[in-house]
């Protein structure tokens, strides 16, 4: 489980030395996360309240300290494992993948509710905790409670132009690299089985995580059965 010291400028600016040094020089500066979030924060009015929508690990491992939470959904975009990570949860010959929100459908997930006193420090934690790579775009949309509110959320939809990028991949591929895929930060069938979890305990059926978490298991089992490593792949295969 990721801590919130892990999040500190110290801890994060090491994390993209390490990125740069393996040669991922996409990683963001921290003065470009600063001015990501100072753009992000100009659709913001100073003295309000702000909420940020939680869609993957955010759900059930969220750091961050908020006023209010609740399940709520989001018209537009969908969750989605559509991104490669080398190094969180993968390595580059065998890199995981990690959900973002792309274009199409809708998507359950948890809004939290920032304080006025909470928002620029909280956001400044999901800045360093999202924005490492620069693999999303950050945007604010609006967002139905289970209540029935309606409030508009900041959150991250994935560049479809970054390198990390991999939208297209079949069912079948995905799962491969999430059942083998393990990192710094663990194992990526680690990542989605807690998703998929989480979800079911907030009432949340998502059939794509469903049907990666019975297709994971099984390549597991094939895998077991076989008494030998899976084949590796990376990110250019």
């Amino acid at each position: 489980m990721l801590k919130r010291e892990e999040l500190s400028h110290e801890r994060i600016e090491q994390i993209v030395r390490d990125a740069h040094q393996a040669g991922y020089d996409f990683f963001l500066t921290a003065e470009q996360r600063e001015a990501s979030l100072t753009e992000a924060l100009g659709r913001y009015a100073p003295g309000e309240d702000a909420w940020v929508f939680a869609y993957g690990s955010l759900m059930w491992n969220p750091v961050i300290e908020y006023a209010e939470s609740s399940p709520c959904l989001v018209e537009g975009l969908r969750r989605s494992f559509c991104f490669w990570t080398p190094m969180g949860r993968g390595t580059p010959e065998l890199p995981g993948l990690m959900l973002a929100l792309e274009q199409g459908g809708s998507c359950e997930g948890i809004a939290y509710r920032l304080a006025p006193h909470q928002v620029r420090s909280e956001l400044a934690i999901v800045w360093n905790r999202e924005m490492l790579s620069g693999v999303y775009k950050p945007r604010w949309i609006a967002a139905r409670l289970r209540d029935g509110r309606t409030v508009t959320v900041v959150t991250f939809e994935v560049d479809t132009s970054h390198c990390q990028y991999c939208g297209d991949l079949s069912m079948e591929r995905t799962a491969h690299h999430i059942a083998f895929a393990e990192g710094r930060r663990g194992a990526c069938r680690d990542y989605l089985a807690n998703t998929a979890e989480h979800a079911r305990a907030l009432g949340i059926h998502d059939a794509y995580l469903e049907e990666l978490m019975e297709r994971v298991a099984q390549l597991r089992e094939e895998a077991a059965g076989r008494s030998v490593p899976p084949a590796t792949a990376t990110a250019a295969d």
